[in-house]
């Protein structure tokens, strides 16, 4: 059985969405979504560059401060693949989405802390 592309609900027929709403909500997302982009990928990249920094000054703090980073990127701008949109649909894997940056940070403290 087909999902709703937002809600994640079971959809009869060929439709994509449960409803308007939905549809007009995961488009909205969308748009938001594809503003915000840049600065995800921005903060992936320093979240690396502090990991390969911590590469030359041999420092596990650095490398968990760069895991945080990268935690905190995620946490806050939770993109998911396609794939995990079309399994669980929008508002569930943008759920999962920040559970992996929850998991990230709780990674990067331990690796840098401890």
């Amino acid at each position: 059985m087909k999902k709703c592309g937002y809600c994640g609900k079971e959809v009869k027929g060929e439709l994509d969405f449960c409803s308007d709403g939905c549809e007009k909500s995961y488009k909205d997302e969308n748009e938001k979504d594809e503003r915000r982009i840049k600065y995800f990928a921005g903060g992936i990249v320093l979240g690396l560059l502090v990991i390969a920094v911590s590469a030359f000054t041999k420092s596990v703090f650095m490398v968990g401060i760069g895991v945080i980073i990268m935690g905190i990127v995620v946490f806050l701008l939770p993109f998911t693949t396609p794939e995990t949109i079309a399994f669980l649909g929008y508002k569930r894997a943008k759920t999962a989405g920040r559970i992996a940056g929850i998991v990230l940070i709780a990674v990067g403290i331990w690796v840098g802390l401890i």
